[in-house]
């Protein structure tokens, strides 16, 4: 039980994190100019694409996945038809509140005490809803209210007023979490509302603001602050006067926010170089909203888990801006951990290993401390934090202090990756080409040959080009055409994203035998499905689809889209005959729609995605 426990509670700060790290709102796409008539019949063929996906839409038996393919279709039809678009939109929300109603009803006739749990990882309508504000944003707000389960609009309601108790020691509780994420939605839609008119913007927010403080709110405020500095500055005095004027130890999400904002402000892993354009809050807004949480801390009697959690979390922040308050908070601490179960000191630990603002000097310094649990996510976090380091000297410095000889050999691989990562971006691209040589990794390699070859080749001169076909050459060297596992086929997969901006022939030609395999794992996946009854890939037998393309496991299908956009931007009518190869409906359906997608995407975009040297399949809907 209490391993289960612990799981939930990293499970809470996972998610927080992730809430942290909410999309930027996009760019309004450029008007295009005069179209060709070759471009005219490309337009032609992806509007008789949209309107298959369409026209087999109504053969799906889920409402989430008649909801996602309205709104992708919604999307990509917009620069052709804007009526029309929005309304898909409006169908798109309209099952929604369908899906709502039906996932109700299953959850008062499960058995299953845990079902649904997880929901808020996998929650469409905070995908699609995104998707509507990128083209019209009061559109989307009004789909915000309209598509409103009634237990979020209770949890809500309920949020707005001063905690009336503590919570359980270890209560899981993600409904918090779930109004979070609903007021960081309706923070960014006002501000996209409000776009070219920064008045209208500061009052949306502050109306927003009323309901609650959220940490997402630093993003809007960038937004702002390109338009107008003053004005988003004046709009930080509200939110931290919001902050000041909240009974932070009744009002928990509140307080996370408060000492989120103070984090972000004073990490150290963060780039220190200095960007005028970047809104920042001011040295005395930071301590205003230090003072506030020291205070709050303080008058804490008895202080509950979270609230120490957050203290120990937020301490080295608040040092920097209240030093002479440290000495009654750490004897505070010292009060509190008295009362704490001997579980709390493990968290603690994990939560330093995770924190953002923690060094890799601390972890390693710490080392002989962990158990053998937090010693494995110890490995990880080093992974994340010194890959991240463009000082050489300090970065080789640290991975040799490394005790576990297997975590220093990994991190070691990925600190050589974003170095190469580092140098092509730079444009140092025969630099990058030496680096890769002394990978040891093959996966790596292929990877990051994969992307100095596009980025060569992307430079135009027939000299780059025949460098671009070498590279090419030699990362295929390292694969088989005939993949037997799993990890042969991400190679070759690779090699097909590469060829796809290459020579797109090649690309073809290897990818068409994969169809075939994509058909047999998704038939046999559904099969299997059918007698697993948390399976989250399918239901009644039907794949479930997201806006983002992802799955709960990672299937194939979804995994390789990247691949099938970059092949249909090469020759959208070779790849929309390829996309009816697909045997399975609901297959075809959202692929189609994401090669249309690809196609249409910004070539900037693409370039960012073909140089990432990803090993997994990541590309992001919203911001194209």
């Amino acid at each position: 039980m209490k391993l289960r426990t612990l799981f939930l509670l990293l499970c809470l700060f996972s998610f927080s994190t992730l809430l942290s790290a909410q999309t930027p709102t996009p760019t309004p796409t450029p008007v295009p100019a005069a179209k060709t008539e070759a471009q005219k019949e490309l337009d032609k063929r992806v509007v008789e694409m949209l309107d298959q996906a369409l026209g087999d839409a109504g053969a799906l038996k889920l409402s989430q996945n008649r909801a996602v393919v309205y709104a992708l279709a919604g999307d990509l039809y917009w620069q052709f038809d804007e009526k029309r678009a929005r309304e898909l939109f409006r169908m798109s929300a309209g099952e929604i509140v369908t899906f709502n109603i039906e996932t109700d009803k299953e959850k008062k006739e499960s058995e299953d005490p845990y079902a649904n749990v997880f929901d808020f990882y996998s929650d469409i309508r905070s995908e699609i809803l995104p998707l509507i504000a990128k083209h019209d944003a009061d559109l989307a707000l009004e789909a915000l209210t309209q598509t409103r389960p009634a237990k979020l609009a209770e949890a809500m309601a309920k949020a707005a007023q001063p905690n009336t108790k503590e919570s359980g020691m270890f209560e899981f509780n993600p409904d918090r979490y779930r109004v979070q994420a609903e007021l960081a939605l309706e923070q960014r839609f006002a501000l996209q509302a409000a776009e070219q008119n920064p008045d209208k913007a500061i009052k949306l927010i502050k109306d927003s603001l009323a309901k609650g403080i959220s940490w997402n709110v630093t993003p809007l405020l960038h937004k702002l602050h390109e338009k107008d500095p003053k004005k988003a500055l004046s709009l930080a005095d509200d939110v931290v006067a919001r902050i000041v004027d909240t009974d932070l130890t009744k009002k928990l999400e509140d307080m996370n926010a408060a000492a989120r904002f103070l984090q972000d402000a004073t990490n150290p892993n963060a780039s220190q170089t200095p960007d005028k354009k970047k809104f920042r809050f001011t040295d005395t807004q930071l301590k205003d909203i230090a003072n506030k949480l020291a205070s709050s801390y303080l008058q804490a009697t008895p202080m509950s888990l979270q609230m120490s959690m957050s203290m120990t979390q937020v301490m080295t922040s608040l040092e920097k801006f209240v030093p002479e308050r440290i000495p009654a908070l750490k004897a505070k601490q010292t009060e509190a951990m008295k009362n704490m179960p001997p579980e709390f000191a493990r968290m603690q630990q994990q939560q330093k290993i995770w924190n953002p603002n923690s060094t890799p000097e601390e972890i390693l310094a710490n080392w002989p401390k962990y158990n053998e649990m937090e010693k494995a996510s110890a490995n990880y976090s080093l992974v994340s934090k010194i890959s991240q380091i463009e000082d050489d000297a300090r970065a080789k410095k640290l991975i040799d202090q490394i005790p576990d000889e297997k975590t220093k050999e990994q991190v070691r691989e990925q600190y050589e990756s974003a170095r190469i990562g580092r140098s092509s971006k730079e444009g140092k691209l025969d630099e990058a080409k030496k680096l890769i040589s002394n990978l040891t990794k093959k996966k790596t390699q292929i990877q990051k040959l994969v992307a100095l070859a596009i980025q060569y080749h992307k430079k135009g001169t027939d000299k780059d080009k025949e460098t671009a076909t070498g590279l090419m050459k030699d990362a295929k060297a390292l694969t088989s055409e005939y993949p037997e596992d799993e990890d042969e086929l991400n190679d070759l997969m690779e090699i097909v994203k590469g060829y796809a901006i290459v020579n797109p022939d090649d690309s073809f030609r290897l990818f068409e035998p994969v169809i075939d395999q994509i058909n047999d794992f998704l038939q046999a996946s559904a099969i299997l499905s059918k007698y697993n009854k948390r399976n989250r890939n399918f239901k009644k037998s039907e794949l479930i689809m997201r806006v983002n393309g992802s799955t709960w496991d990672g299937l194939l299908l979804f995994r390789y889209i990247r691949q099938m956009q970059m092949m249909g931007k090469a020759d959208l009518n070779r790849m929309a005959l390829l996309t009816d190869r697909f045997a399975r409906g609901d297959a075809r359906t959202i692929v189609k729609l994401f090669v249309v997608q690809g196609f249409l995407q910004d070539d900037k975009k693409s370039d960012s995605d073909d140089n990432s040297g990803s090993g997994g399949m990541t590309f992001t809907i919203e911001g194209d």
